[in-house]
């Protein structure tokens, strides 16, 4: 099954506020990650993930922390995606390939695509960054998510 979601962030070095939006512009999915915590609001149906629950549905954090992923949204490979000495830790925690793809800009080469291949779900999720603001904050993304929002159980 193929499908897009477009998204826009804001991230510091230790948070980072990601809204996905369905192919109509709806808000979908609220991702906050901070230090290496992952909390997901379904905007859609108002449900929050527990984090078994976000593994199931996004297993592609199973392949990447939070921080590694904030690396990427600033443009970088993460060290332990390219530093040899971590390279064979990294491939023993994964099932699957990631890729990255970089291109020149003003500010100098910066990761614009990254791409997940999952073994186990044989599935491919891509990232891609078509536009990327240094030095610009969207203030209507740095939020909590209400804790009114029901959470999501693995089992339920």
């Amino acid at each position: 099954m193929n499908g897009r979601l477009n998204f826009t962030f804001t991230a510091s070095r230790d948070t980072a506020y990601v809204q996905f939006k369905d192919l109509i512009g709806r808000k979908a999915l609220f991702l906050v990650l901070k230090h290496e915590d992952i909390d997901v609001w379904d905007m859609r149906n108002n449900r929050r993930y527990d984090q078994a629950s976000i593994l199931i549905s996004l297993p592609f954090f199973e392949m990447i922390t939070p921080p590694e992923l904030r690396t990427f949204l600033w443009g970088g490979i993460p060290s332990s995606f390219s530093d040899p000495n971590l390279i064979k830790n990294q491939s023993d925690r994964i099932s699957g390939g990631i890729q990255f793809r970089s291109s020149q800009t003003e500010y100098g080469p910066l990761v614009e695509h990254v791409s997940f291949k999952l073994s186990d779900e044989k599935q491919k999720i891509e990232l891609v960054l078509m536009d990327r603001e240094f030095d610009v904050q969207y203030p209507h993304l740095i939020r909590d998510i209400p804790a009114t929002v029901i959470p999501i159980k693995v089992n339920s």
